[in-house]
């Protein structure tokens, strides 16, 4: 069957027609996609600006407050020392200073957990000198609770050095707080996998019910009241840490016989 001209140059007009109507359209699709892209850009920008805010808000604020917590403090221990007291306003005066440094205390734990970016600062790092980092700013706690901690063979992996030793610390610091009527044992182990290393934080403490797994990472959440020192943000700070660096954290015990803290970093 032959095409005449005519009917060949009516064919090709369709298909240069149908051609101008998709580059329209993808030049529409390309328009708004940029559009997304500004809109997405722009949302990081105002969330970065947010945070870059709240972060100097919380710092110019807990410098505020540190300043008068330290000046109650130090005057009430001063009564103490120079003005003995006795009964009740010996425990008045004991109130006052415990109250100081646990506000004290939660301030700093604020400021650290405002300043923990979710795009760490990621170096080779040999995951036991962030727990030797740890055990140094501990030294004293460990030995003055009488506590013995060990530390097996730890990977290497990409990280925030500062901040996973922030992670041992508080893990560190809570077997401590929560020992049970034998001295603290503590064990550091690590262990690797294809893509992740697992690090384990055991001790022989009080143990935590299994209901209260998820409920231990949450802010302000004590299942021991106020009777254990501490701010309640510890694992709450260990959490965001290890999530900023790819990896979960989580705990296991089944009450009573000691808890082990686990966490993953990406190898």
């Amino acid at each position: 069957m032959s095409v005449t001209p005519e009917a060949l140059e009516k064919e090709l007009a369709k298909a240069r027609a149908e051609i101008r109507r998709l580059e329209m359209r993808i030049n529409d699709c390309l328009a708004e996609l940029q559009h997304e892209r500004d809109a997405q850009k722009q949302s990081r920008e105002t969330a970065r600006l947010a945070t870059e805010e709240l972060q100097q808000f919380v710092y110019a604020a807990s410098h505020d407050l540190q300043e008068p917590l330290r000046t109650i403090s130090a005057y009430a221990q001063l009564l103490r020392r120079e003005y003995p007291l006795e009964g009740q306003p010996a425990e008045f005066a004991a109130f006052v200073v415990n109250g100081a440094n646990r506000i004290s205390a939660l301030v700093r734990d604020l400021l650290t957990y405002s300043r923990i970016r979710t795009e760490p600062n990621r170096e080779p790092l040999q995951v036991g000198a962030a727990a030797q980092g740890a055990l140094l700013a501990l030294s004293e706690r460990i030995r003055d609770s009488g506590a013995s901690v060990s530390c097996g063979e730890l990977p290497e992996v990409f990280a925030d050095e500062g901040q996973i030793a922030t992670v041992f610390e508080h893990l560190i610091k809570n077997a401590i707080l929560y020992h049970g009527s034998a001295p603290p044992e503590i064990h550091i182990s690590g262990e690797e996998g294809a893509d992740v290393c697992t690090i384990s934080v055991r001790d022989n403490g009080l143990g935590i019910e299994p209901r209260f797994h998820e409920q231990v990472f949450q802010a302000f959440k004590r299942l021991h009241g106020k009777e254990v020192e501490g701010s309640g943000l510890g694992l709450t700070i260990c959490r965001k840490i290890v999530r900023a660096h790819g990896g979960e954290i989580w705990v296991e015990s089944e009450g009573g016989n000691g808890s082990t803290f686990k966490f993953t970093l990406p190898l």
